[in-house]
């Protein structure tokens, strides 16, 4: 459930209950110790005090300059320079009255420090004992008491139901003295409690110019809710947009969807006419004890919605296609069965074109008795390509079923393990109007040892593994529709097929040999782990690649930490000769502090190893990828930042970014300059067929975006504009 808290929640929220929580939750404060300079007993309940006062509690402590204390009534007066002082609360007052047997206070005049990170002033806080709490007049900031550079105020702040919802009337936010934005009245929720009202308002600045959104939460029920947000973008126009979610007892999900009314830029780019929409619906639910049940769906309007409408501020992330998915699973103490329909729609016209599932069906069986388990493995699909443009003659049908039963045993010893399993996979395809069969037999014994050697602050590993895989069959399937070349890294060497699904499969008699080595050195914080591994194939040729050669890659990976400031990891498959790399990553970071961090990360394969058939230019070319990112505390109130994607291939920028921030106790305001190229679907997007030709005559589909954007924030208000975080972070490489 979404956190409800409004603007002035937001920083309000921390100091109050620090307030209040003591007050509310004992029946009665008690009162530890008094002291005072002058005490003066008035009469037989009546204590006057004068001088450094200090009254103890529990949870607080009360200094004043004067007291009175009335025993009978559990009541104290302060006046003169008080101060209400917790673990994390320094409050300031010129007048104060407290009840303490019902808990009631008046505090006039205060000011607030609230972990020296808050700060505020209120005309007057009053805690009743109906569990209210109001305060009138209040004004909070993050910067300082005196001289703030911005205050978010409030005529009334009325918390009801123990701080459960609150009412907020006449909140503005100054910068400095100027108005920057008003709201007559919110009524909201505190924390996780359900309470219809207005949520934060979000402000954004991308390439569509101001884009605000201001969500409303309506609380329908406890296992319900609705919220609607109004929202406005400045080139494009107005939205709405709606989030209903739903718990059951044995279900959850929930159903969103968007409506841009009469996209203004995107009329212009495409002379699209009709509103711009998104929906999406999402649900899970268990029947009985055994059988779950998934649906996803999602559609829209035109193929450009999420390119276009998405939350990024920027506007760059893309979405290829839409996916349709229900599966069904029943769960039983040794079988499995799911049923699944997945359904695609195609958003990009270059995307490579998948199939649909209608359906799938599969089964596991496993069962183990006395050490040696059996396991059947059972897949059933129906592969449908429907689409009407198909320059790749797909196959419109194809049904798979595969079987594959096997038996295993392993034992674990002292020092060492061992296991050994066979079996056999039958694969038939089903084609209009012929069929094939496919049928092989394999087995697989793996021996490993464990050396370890331990200290007092080092620890020592070194685990040789020998692993024999053989099979009987010699011939792969002219099908490929779902497998794919995995990369080659340690684990995966020792997997029977160095492919996905089972449609090819590496059928060659090989030994593969590995060693693990791992340390550990608490004195020097260092962290190693080293793994190194390589197949002997007992056939003359190792068929995998393109040039036969006699035995398989050598596999090396590392991680690596050195003194708490140096990461470093890293992959390479090379030829037995040294002088081919065929795949390999690494990964570089120095990071000191929060802010100051280097890092480099690069990808190389020789091939692509993914089905994609679109003849894009760069097809046969290999992936050689690298990045660069960076982000440097020059002093304690600038940062430097930058990006640089490259493809080494094509020896061109992928994407550029550098920037600074400045930032203070209460703000920060930043630069960038971002350079980068995207897809251009709008010539192509009616047209799928006029897609493939351009690429096929050569084009290269692409556009260069290059833009300056500025940030400014106001630290617990919120941002207009890109966060760094965001800015220098990638997935393009994990």
């Amino acid at each position: 459930m979404p956190k409800q808290y409004s603007l002035f929640m937001a920083l309000s929220l921390c100091f109050l209950l620090s307030i209040a929580s003591p007050l509310l939750l004992a029946k009665e404060i008690e009162i530890d110790s008094i002291d005072a300079k002058i005490i003066t007993t008035l009469d037989q309940n009546t204590l006057s005090m004068e001088g450094n006062v200090v009254i103890k509690t529990e949870q607080l402590e009360f200094w004043s300059d004067k007291a009175i204390y009335d025993k009978s009534k559990k009541s104290i007066k302060l006046e003169g320079s008080i101060r209400v002082l917790s673990k994390n609360l320094d409050i300031s007052a010129e007048q104060m009255e407290a009840n303490l047997l019902d808990r009631t206070f008046y505090i006039s005049e205060t000011t607030f420090d609230f972990m020296n990170m808050s700060f505020g002033k209120a005309d007057s806080i009053r805690v009743f004992a109906n569990e209210k709490i109001e305060l009138l007049n209040t004004s909070v900031n993050s910067c300082s008491i005196e001289d703030p550079l911005w205050q978010l105020n409030s005529a009334s702040l009325t918390f009801l139901e123990s701080g459960r919802n609150a009412v907020m009337k006449g909140i503005n936010l100054r910068i400095k003295e100027i108005p920057i934005l008003y709201i007559p009245y919110v009524r909201t929720a505190v924390g996780e409690d359900k309470f219809s009202g207005f949520l934060s308002p979000t402000l954004k600045q991308g390439r569509d110019g101001i884009d605000i959104s201001i969500p409303y939460f309506f609380s329908l029920a406890s296992n319900y809710d609705l919220t609607v947000s109004p929202r406005f973008i400045e080139e494009r126009g107005i939205g709405i947009a709606t989030e209903f979610r739903y718990l059951t007892e044995n279900s959850m999900g929930g159903f969103t969807a968007s409506n841009i009314f009469k996209d203004r830029k995107f009329t212009d780019e495409t002379n699209y006419q009709g509103n711009r929409w998104m929906a999406q619906w999402s649900h899970r639910s268990q029947i009985g004890s055994n059988i779950f049940l998934d649906f996803n769906a999602e559609g829209v309007s035109d193929n450009f919605y999420f390119e276009n409408l998405n939350e990024d501020i920027l506007g760059t992330k893309q979405k290829n296609y839409l996916t349709t998915r229900m599966k069904v699973k029943w769960i039983g103490e040794l079988l499995k069965l799911e049923a699944e329909i997945r359904e695609y729609k195609d958003l990009s016209p270059f995307t490579s074109e998948q199939y649909e599932t209608k359906p799938k069906v599969s089964l596991s069986f496993r069962h183990r008795i006395k050490g040696i388990t059996f396991t059947l493995l059972s897949d059933y699909t129906k592969f449908a390509f429907e689409r009407s443009y198909n320059p790749f003659s797909k196959e419109k049908y194809i049904k798979r079923q595969v079987i594959e039963p096997s038996l295993s045993f392993s034992h674990n010893f002292d020092s060492s393990s061992f296991s050994i399993a066979i079996g056999s996979e039958d694969l038939r395809y089903d084609l209009n109007p012929s069929s094939f069969k496919r049928s092989s037999n394999w087995l697989e014994t793996e021996y490993k040892v464990f050396f370890e050697s331990k200290s007092n602050q080092v620890f020592k590993s070194l685990n040789p593994t020998l692993k024999f895989i053989s099979y009987d069959e010699k011939s792969n399937s002219s099908q490929s529709i779902d497998s794919r070349l995995m990369s080659l890294n340690y684990n995966n060497l020792f997997l029977r097929n160095w492919y996905s699904g089972p449609d090819r499969f590496l059928n060659q008699d090989r030994v593969i040999v590995g060693i693990e080595h791992n340390q550990i050195d608490l004195k020097r914080d260092i962290n190693l782990n080293l793994l190194f591994g390589k197949a002997f194939f007992l056939e003359d040729k190792y068929l995998l690649r393109r040039n036969n050669i006699g035995s398989s890659p050598l596999v090396l990976e590392f991680k690596n930490k050195l003194q708490g400031d140096f990461f470093s990891n890293g992959m390479i498959e090379i030829d037995s000769n040294f002088d081919k790399v065929y795949s390999s990553y690494l990964g570089v970071m120095f990071e000191r502090g929060k802010n100051k961090r280097i890092e480099l990360r690069s990808v190389y394969k020789r091939r692509n190893p993914y089905i994609n058939q679109m003849p894009w230019l760069d097809k046969e070319l290999p992936i050689s990828q690298m990045e660069l990112l960076t982000q440097w505390s020059v002093s304690d109130r600038f940062i430097v930042f930058g990006k640089l994607q490259k493809d080494n291939e094509l020896n061109e920028s992928k994407d550029f970014s550098f920037g600074l921030q400045y930032s203070n106790c209460c703000m920060k305001i930043g630069l960038m300059k971002r350079k980068w190229k995207d897809q251009d679907y709008y010539r192509w997007y009616k047209n799928q067929e006029e897609a493939f030709k351009a690429l096929e005559s050569g084009i290269n589909p692409e556009l260069v975006r290059d833009n300056i954007y500025i940030f400014f924030e106001l630290k617990d208000i919120g941002r207009i504009g890109k966060d760094i975080s965001e800015v220098i972070s990638s997935t393009l490489l994990e």
